[in-house]
């Protein structure tokens, strides 16, 4: 039995030895922050800027007739280019002059010679008309422009435009031309190709008017006796091209 005893003896000191021992307590590993990332703020490399509005503009935005007739005469003419036999046609070196679709159209060349077209329309000595004018191809030394009272007894007189915005009238008496206005800016006259004008030319009682697109150019002093035909008159500066048309021709006479 003492072997048991010491056994038994070796037991308890163990026992005692571990009680007298703390039990050491494992810490739990603190749990690390998660790390949430805020989304970074997209850089807009190309941001979008208001773009204007452009205000649309209606191309021949002009009136197709003034919009008041400074006469009270009757309308004995109403010209919209659909009977060949008011005008001359031709065809030569010099250019074409021909019907399109409601107007006579003039084309040229590169040269200076002039076309023109005479009308079996005969003007009194007091007459208001108004006809469209439209430039198709030009440069600005070219021109373009009316006839009035051809082979009068004072001559014919011409009304001329040009593409750069100008007005100039003369008068042809047998082969000599003379300047009556020199040239000079058309106010409201459209410059360039393409463009659209309303043409107006007023004679009564000896004096002559012009108007572009509603605004009054100029006046001349003639005669109220005149009589002669209408005609139009195109002519090239040489190096270019030009097509001019005409449309929309009314005329009143007392």
């Amino acid at each position: 039995m003492p072997k048991i005893s010491w056994l038994l003896t070796l037991s308890f000191l163990l026992l005692a030895a571990c009680a007298g021992q703390t039990a050491e307590i494992t810490p739990t590993p603190e749990q690390e922050p998660t790390l949430v990332l805020s989304p970074s703020p997209t850089v807009d490399w190309f941001p979008s800027t208001p773009t204007p509005t452009r205000i649309a503009t209606e191309a021949g935005g002009l009136p197709t007739q003034i919009s008041e007739v400074p006469v009270t005469w009757p309308l004995t003419i109403s010209d919209n280019f659909s009977v060949p036999s008011h005008w001359k046609e031709t065809s030569s070196p010099t250019g074409t002059v021909a019907y399109e679709a409601s107007a006579l159209t003039l084309a040229l060349p590169a040269g200076k010679t002039p076309l023109v077209s005479m009308s079996d329309h005969i003007l009194p000595g007091d007459f208001y008309l108004e006809l469209t004018m439209d430039v198709l191809m030009c440069s600005d030394a070219d021109q373009y422009g009316l006839i009035l009272w051809r082979n009068s007894t004072s001559g014919t007189f011409q009304i001329w435009f040009n593409c750069q915005g100008e007005v100039m009238a003369e008068r042809q008496i047998g082969g000599s031309i003379g300047r009556l206005l020199h040239w000079q800016t058309a106010r409201k006259l459209q410059p360039g190709a393409p463009a659209s004008n309303r043409i107006a030319v007023w004679a009564e009682a000896g004096k002559l008017r012009v108007f572009v697109n509603g605004a009054e150019q100029y006046s001349l002093q003639t005669r109220s006796d005149l009589s002669g035909a209408l005609g139009v008159i195109a002519q090239g500066s040489g190096s270019n091209a030009v097509t001019f048309s005409i449309s929309d021709l009314l005329i009143y006479t007392p």
